[in-house]
């Protein structure tokens, strides 16, 4: 019969262990630029518990044993991250690396959890005031054996599975369906490689071509504009649009916002492409942005950040507006209606306040561009994904469509989206009372990479 002085010592064992374990368990490890916290601890139920401050938690019941495994992003590592960007290595090798990296972090962890139960069970024998060297090293064992126990028991019924019906706590909470999305574009991904491949290809054939359409005649010596737009952080359309920029001598480009894809300050590091470009990059922000993205713009020499007001910019007089949604860090849909109108008187004072006409006024929001149709001669927007050239009255409305072809959401869509831009021919009139850029052509460009296909269509403006 054991007795109760061996009981006591038992439980304090336990207890010494599993407090060692909690408080000095953590550990910190890094894989490829993100800086993760492994911890274990114990809980009335076998989970796994994935910590992302600010945006939330995502769990799983992913083993009987009552320990609770959790993994905290605490920190990223934006030189190395910049470093993959610039210096990108396949996907298979770097999905090697991660799980190599990863095993030997979790082997690590463990091994540092079995010395830390050693230790804890043999603290317990110094709170007994116990002198017997062999007192220690069996309390060290058994807090070893307890820790190994769990340990083998986690290891042989994980089940990874369980998070296919994860539980969330925080912002995610909200949003379960980006982990959805998430993984239906993972799906997907080797698509994205391919795609890329076949862009560039197709590219040099694309401006071989360019010849066809380039101005002629009377447009010979047009200024030219060149609209982008919902370029949603594809690497893609930098080179695309630097190529159209350079084939056709563009003298300016108007972005209709949507960078980025969550306006995360990560998202940022795409940004740098822009330093590459020699002309002026006019930028409105749109609902994928935000103020980390914009601050980001407003770094890079060459680019122009317009919100209520007009700038003068290689002789336009160009009206910009950002959307409303992008005054947030959060994720958010389009507006509603009556922030929209709110942003339509906005745009209303501007014009009143000014003593010049603008040539062209940029959203991102088509319902506020169209607010101002025979009232500015051309206004520019995004958002739809669906490139568009309209006259109406004395205006004309274009929609660039999506310069990145939707981003990660273009890979999943059933039918391809098209990257696409449009290319403005202007000519300047000038007299004693004013100078005026009176818009003659559009020529909107759209590739179709997966197929490797082209279309150049010009429309021609009395």
């Amino acid at each position: 019969m054991i007795s109760k002085e061996k009981w006591l010592a038992l439980i304090l064992i336990v207890i010494s262990t599993f407090t060692f374990v909690t408080l000095f368990g953590d550990m910190d490890f890094n894989i490829k630029g993100l800086e993760l916290r492994l911890s274990l601890e114990i809980s009335d139920r076998g989970l796994t518990e994935i910590n992302i401050p600010p945006v939330g938690i995502v769990s799983a019941n992913t083993h009987p044993i009552p320990m609770k495994l959790g993994v905290t992003l605490t920190n990223i590592d934006i030189d190395l991250l910049r470093q993959l960007i610039e210096d990108p290595i396949e996907q298979a090798e770097l999905l090697e690396v991660v799980i190599q990296d990863a095993r030997w972090s979790i082997g690590v962890f463990a091994a540092r959890m079995l010395l830390i139960a050693a230790l804890g069970g043999a603290f317990a024998m110094l709170l007994l005031h116990r002198r017997n060297i062999f007192d220690y090293l069996k309390a060290a064992l058994m807090g070893f054996a307890i820790i190994a126990v769990l340990l083998t028991g986690i290891f042989y019924t994980y089940n990874i599975n369980a998070f296919a019906n994860p539980q969330y706590r925080g912002i995610v909470e909200a949003a379960p369906w980006m982990i959805e999305f998430v993984q239906e574009a993972f799906v997907r991904v080797d698509q994205l490689g391919d795609q890329l491949r076949i862009i560039a290809d197709n590219l040099h054939e694309l401006f071989e071509a360019v010849d066809t359409v380039k101005p002629v005649g009377e447009f010979a010596d047009t200024i030219k504009v060149l609209h982008v737009s919902d370029i949603h952080n594809n690497p893609a359309a930098y080179d695309f649009i630097q190529e159209v920029a350079e084939s056709f001598q563009v003298d300016l480009i108007i972005d209709s916002g949507d960078i980025s894809d969550f306006g995360s300050p990560l998202e940022a590091l795409l940004l740098e492409r822009l330093n590459d470009f020699t002309i002026p990059y006019l930028f409105v922000a749109g609902n994928h942005d935000s103020p980390e993205i914009i601050s980001a713009m407003e770094y890079i020499d060459n680019v122009v950040v317009i919100n209520n007001e007009i700038v003068n910019v290689k002789g336009f007089n160009i009206m910009g507006l950002h959307d409303p949604i992008s005054a947030s860090s959060e994720v958010l849909a389009p507006p509603p209606m009556n922030v929209i109108i709110e942003y339509i008187q906005k745009a209303e004072i501007i014009l009143e306040q000014a003593y010049i006409t603008p040539d062209i006024f940029v959203v991102h929001h088509p319902y506020i561009a169209e607010e101002f149709v025979n009232r500015i001669p051309v206004l520019l927007h995004g958002h739809r994904h669906r490139v568009t050239v309209t006259s109406r009255e004395e205006s004309v409305i274009i929609d660039a469509g999506t310069t990145g072809a939707a981003g990660i959401r273009g890979l999943q869509s059933i039918n391809e989206v098209p990257y696409s831009l449009v290319l403005l021919h202007f000519i300047r009139e000038e007299n004693e009372l004013e100078v005026r850029n009176v818009l003659r052509a559009a020529d909107v460009i759209k590739i179709y990479g997966l197929v490797g296909s082209f279309i150049i269509e010009r429309t021609v403006f009395d």
